[in-house]
């Protein structure tokens, strides 16, 4: 009778942990991820998995604590209220990435889970154009063969997206050409110019538009 006392109390906390654990991660994985916390993905907390929470949990392992939010992600509308995953969580383009600071307005935020919570259609105009420049970290990084850079521009202009070894050699240009005021990604496969694949490495990304000019690093590991 004590063991089995002794099992469930067991088993309650060990459920209990992997609840919190579960939120923690996952939470800091989503655009304003912190407004509705682990319902961003479940109908009740630890309970059933809402729409948004079910397309989440097709692109994760089970128990994985890989990064899931992409562009794709953010195209779809999980609860279908007509308003895209991205647009609820104030990240329309899905560029945003763990660890940067939370996009948009959180005031504004909507449950991508939750066909009764959506945004007004004027605010999710109001967030499809960015007011600044600004070039992202790469994800992943390290990577291994490929990495994904994102930036977004305020307005019309002709973009310069450039790889460079750690000794200033062009590498790669992703892209020269005129953009549309919006957000971004750009894929580098870890090949040259010519098609070749480069050694492991220390590599430098930069962006340049109009009077804007940044660059970042980057890690192929192989």
């Amino acid at each position: 009778m004590k063991k089995n006392i002794l099992y469930t109390v067991t088993f309650i906390i060990v459920f209990t942990a992997t609840i919190i654990v579960s939120r923690s991660f996952r939470v800091e994985k989503i655009p304003n991820g912190g407004k509705f916390s682990c319902n961003t993905c479940h109908i009740t907390e630890g309970g059933p998995r809402n729409a948004f929470g079910l397309s989440v949990e097709s692109r994760v392992s089970p128990g994985g604590m890989e990064d899931f939010w992409n562009a794709q992600l953010a195209s779809l509308d999980s609860d279908g209220d007509g308003f895209s995953n991205g647009a609820e969580l104030q990240d329309p383009n899905g560029i945003w990435r763990p660890g940067q600071p939370d996009p948009g307005n959180r005031n504004l935020v909507t449950n991508p889970g939750d066909s009764n919570s959506k945004p007004n259609p004027t605010n999710v105009a109001d967030i499809q154009l960015p007011t600044s420049y600004r070039l992202l970290n790469n994800y992943p990084n390290p990577f291994n063969p490929t990495t994904t850079i994102a930036f977004q521009i305020p307005q019309s202009e002709t973009v310069s997206l450039k790889i460079f070894n750690i000794n200033g050699q062009l590498i790669r240009t992703l892209a020269e050409e005129n953009f549309s005021a919006g957000q971004f990604e750009k894929v580098w496969d870890g090949k040259d110019n010519f098609g070749g694949e480069v050694a492991s490495g220390v590599y430098i990304y930069r962006l340049t538009a109009g009077k804007f000019d940044r660059s970042a690093r980057m890690i192929l590991l192989k």
